[in-house]
């Protein structure tokens, strides 16, 4: 169980810290809900999480700043050719999965594909949408850990994706 004031990543909307530990009655039930506040931006909301589903959700501690930004070195370097589906069914359920996952280094690998197949062609809405997603998750893990905002986190990752495009040139 996580205590009051853990900052921690949950795998779809990115990272918070736990504001408080909440009990809920429904009918004869009683359970412990994780009240998680998201890092300040445009996405910012509050989220409750069952405590006893915390794990199964994929809950995790916040990586510290060093890793996250070693891990962020990969995306200044263009994937492999044989990582890039241009199957867009395909991709955009590996992409998902990706995202999904809570995986700071799946997730960096969802948006550097994407970013890289963003500078050779321009990206279907769909596409775009995930791409940002991504980069918000990124940033939000980024900023928390840091003790950064988050558009401060995203220029972080910006750079280093622009540096990839650069590579490329």
């Amino acid at each position: 169980m996580y205590p009051v004031g853990s900052k921690i990543v949950h795998p779809f909307y990115g990272a918070g810290t736990i504001v408080r530990i909440q009990e809920k009655s429904l009918g004869d039930a009683t359970n412990q809900y994780y009240v998680i506040d998201t890092v300040p931006g445009p996405r910012e909301m509050r989220l409750m999480v069952p405590v006893e589903r915390a794990a199964h959700l994929g809950l995790r501690e916040v990586g510290d700043a060093e890793t996250l930004r070693s891990l962020l070195e990969t995306a200044s370097t263009p994937p492999e050719e044989r990582d890039v589906i241009h199957d867009f069914r395909k991709r955009r359920t590996l992409v998902t999965e990706q995202l999904k996952s809570g995986s700071f280094s799946q997730v960096m690998d969802a948006v550097r594909m994407l970013y890289y197949m963003g500078t050779e062609r321009p990206l279907s809405m769909t596409d775009r949408a995930l791409l940002d997603q991504g980069k918000e998750i990124l940033a939000s893990e980024l900023a928390l850990s840091a003790g950064a905002d988050l558009s401060q986190a995203m220029s972080e990752i910006e750079s280093d994706l622009e540096d990839m495009a650069a590579e490329e040139e």
